[in-house]
């Protein structure tokens, strides 16, 4: 009778395994690159419909055969690849990189990439096949300029003449060495061609501010080699998706611009952004990763011919920067109001920093209880900024701009020393709460800050069960290795995890069974109106039912009425935080 569960367990484990593995094969082949894997003599075992669509013939017939017979030959008659090119001993690391030339008119060349996978003793390759006919014939146009110049230069004569067009020459290096866009130099010179065009004829010059998210996390990863290969792949992306007449260029950093031809509207504008982040949205494989681009875009555009190339630029920048504030798609236009948001922003940021140097930072406990008898079993601390002359600033304005510029990480730490000397006072008093401390994604991400949140508890002589930490879903599905480790050494060492604000992110329900937690706490939104919202209702339940049969605790927040309490208690949640409760008090109202 034991057996049957076991058996549909598996039974559903399998089924599981094969719905990932067809995802899995779907987005490998809506990858436009080649990708095939063969075995160490170069034997097709599994390839993608890039692959296929560049040979020209059935995956069935290819697989077990020798790669080097599918490929299609040169221009020139000879093989793409043959086996002289695979240099090498299984398990030495073997790679290489190679271009052929398929055709001369039209120009049609592709690069071919292959490593080895060295984890795997029998040693497989991957190998990457890449249409670079657009780079070859921009490489080519550029090659014949600079024979032109180096003609033009050798028949001048060597005087003053000479010298000063050199160094005009030098001054105007055009191209970013690392993916042969135009650099900020060329862009602003079609920029001023552009807005120069619109003093002759009535038009508009639009710019689309495109930057990378988390491309310095890739880097720190990978490796800047990884990360100037992803520059390059992403180039070559958007590239593929601009219209006739289009500029892309390379700012520097992870910041791309692109300079449309003719009239768009704020539709076009949009639909044009989401097309190229579309095109930049294809996981991308690196030396065995799999890294998913994405970018944000701010649009600004103009029909004044004086506007001047650097406001242009800078509108775009603001608005690209309220983009990465925004969920999906992260595109903004830019309008007067941002601007206004940027000088309250940074006057925000001057006093919050101010605020941190000067000690006008103060820590507020929120009670949480058990609703069977609402006895007080925990409390949140919450950091409030008082700055004497000034008005009080709002947390849902200084902790999201802290988070923003990195100033949650001396403010984070500022919280955890302040909560602990609280409780140690506590102590004193022969009272004894369990304390949740809010942590910063900022803060988890950095390396050892679980070692050094115990070394506060212990250089104080506290007992880490004293305490609790509180985080969000997207903070452990976005970094859920680096979070995990530091998650899982702070529970062994008898600190809880609660999932803040649960209901409102991801909420998935496998996501639940994974992630090192101990209780959640629902959001107050829910608490809120559910009385009078059945759908709601009827989620608030589903959420508690499931945590239960997780042996979570449920914690809910913002419980405000005692019809609210009585509601919650009926659907079998234990712990509640709230008005009704209490509301945040400081230290001195103990």
């Amino acid at each position: 009778m034991t057996g049957t569960p076991l058996k549909a367990v598996e039974g559903q484990l399998v089924a599981e395994l094969r719905r990932t593995l067809g995802w899995l094969e779907e987005a490998l082949d809506s990858i436009g690159d080649g990708l095939v894997i063969t075995d160490a003599e170069a034997r097709v075992l599994w390839c993608n419909a890039g692959f296929v669509t560049f040979c020209g013939r059935s995956k069935l017939l290819m697989l077990g055969e020798p790669l080097f017979s599918q490929l299609p030959r040169s221009c020139s008659g000879q093989p793409l690849l043959d086996a002289t090119a695979l240099q090498g001993k299984v398990g030495e690391g073997q790679s290489g990189r190679l271009t052929g030339l398929l055709s001369q008119d039209p120009l049609r060349a592709v690069e071919i990439q292959w490593r080895e996978v060295k984890r795997e003793a029998s040693g497989p390759l991957v190998f990457t096949i890449r249409d670079i006919s657009l780079l070859l014939s921009n490489a080519e146009l550029q090659s014949r300029a600079d024979l032109a110049n180096e003609r033009r230069a050798e028949s001048e004569t060597r005087n003053a003449q000479l010298r000063e067009q050199q160094r005009s020459l030098a001054a105007q290096v055009v191209e970013c060495p690392v993916t042969g866009l135009p650099n900020r130099r060329a862009l602003q010179n079609r920029i001023a061609e552009a807005l120069a065009d619109l003093e002759a004829q009535a038009g508009q010059v639009t710019i689309l501010f495109c930057d990378l998210n988390g491309f310095k996390e890739i880097n720190d990863l990978y490796g800047h080699h990884v990360g100037d290969e992803l520059l390059v792949e992403v180039g070559q992306r958007l590239q593929q998706g601009l219209r006739s007449g289009d500029t892309l260029a390379r700012l520097g950093g992870d910041e791309f611009v692109v300079l449309t031809s003719g009239r768009l509207d704020e539709i076009e504008a949009l639909e044009l952004g989401m097309r190229l982040q579309q095109r930049l949205a294809t996981p991308w494989i690196a030396e065995d990763y799999l890294i998913r681009p994405s970018m944000s875009v701010g649009i600004a555009g103009t029909t004044d011919p004086e506007i001047g190339i650097d406001e242009l630029l800078r509108r775009a920048d603001l608005a690209m920067y309220d983009a990465k504030a925004k969920n999906d798609p992260k595109i903004s236009h830019y309008n007067d109001s941002i601007d206004l948001e940027v000088k309250r922003t940074i006057v925000l940021k001057r006093q919050l920093k101010q605020a941190i140097e000067d000690n006008e930072l103060e820590l507020v406990y929120q009670p949480i209880v058990t609703l069977t008898d609402a006895q007080t079993v925990g409390q949140e601390s919450l950091v409030r900024i008082q700055s004497p002359g000034r008005p009080a600033l709002n947390p849902s304005e200084f902790i999201p701009l802290a988070e923003r510029t990195g100033l949650i990480l001396p403010l984070g730490r500022w919280v955890v020393r302040e909560a602990m000397d609280h409780v140690k006072r506590l102590q004193r008093l022969s009272r004894s709460l369990r304390t949740s401390i809010n942590v910063s994604p900022l803060q988890l991400k950095q390396e050892g800050f679980a070692s050094w949140f115990l070394a506060q508890a212990e250089e104080r002589d506290l007992d880490p069960v004293l305490f609790s930490v509180e985080v969000t879903e997207g903070m452990l599905i976005d970094h859920p290795e680096q979070t995990t480790r530091e998650l899982q050494h702070l529970r062994q060492a008898g600190v809880r995890v609660y999932l803040d604000d649960f209901g409102t992110g991801y909420s998935s329900m496998s996501w639940l069974a994974k992630l090192p937690i101990d209780a959640i706490k629902i959001d107050r939104s829910f608490a809120a109106d559910f009385l009078m919202d059945r759908r709601k209702q009827t989620v608030l339940q589903s959420m508690i039912t499931l945590a239960q049969d997780l042996n979570f605790t449920v914690i809910a927040e913002g419980i405000e009425t005692e019809k609210q309490h009585l509601g919650l208690l009926e659907m079998g949640c234990t712990h509640g935080q709230g008005y009704y409760y209490g509301r945040p008090r400081g230290y001195s109202a103990d």
